[in-house]
């Protein structure tokens, strides 16, 4: 029930997310159905008292189809998720993000780290870290 539960706030506040965004780093329909993939496999692992969950991936280099990935959840809203917990299967939510990668723009494809931070109320993002650039001699 509280699975349930989440997901119906979750799926409330989607539907809501997916109104036009008017700023250039707002959500796509297609970042927002990702999210919503992934969230019925991280609540499963989530403690009865999670306050924000978070998946981070970092790749050792962009396009990379695997790399370390880590599940965070916090129980307080002053506080960075830090804790571990295990979701339903630690491959499927990872999967979903690189199977995303392919359909962001081209400039925005070479992350080489991404973080899915989910908070209980159902209002979530998706935060992609990129190489620096080379310095040019």
């Amino acid at each position: 029930m509280r699975v349930l539960s989440i997901v119906l706030v979750f799926a409330a506040a989607q539907g809501w997310a997916q109104a036009p965004v008017t700023e250039e780093r707002g959500a796509s329909d297609r970042e927002n159905r990702a999210v919503a993939d992934m969230v019925d496999c991280l609540v499963a692992g989530l403690p009865q008292d999670w306050y924000a969950a978070a998946m981070q991936i970092n790749l050792d280099k962009p396009m990379d189809k695997t790399g370390a990935v880590r599940y965070l959840v916090s129980r307080d809203d002053k506080i960075a998720p830090s804790e571990p917990f295990q979701p339903c299967d630690v491959k499927k939510p990872p999967q979903v993000l690189l199977e995303l990668r392919d359909s962001l723009p081209k400039d925005r494809r070479g992350w080489i780290g991404a973080e899915v931070r989910v908070l209980r109320d159902g209002r979530f993002g998706i935060r992609y870290g990129y190489p620096k650039p080379k310095p040019k001699p």
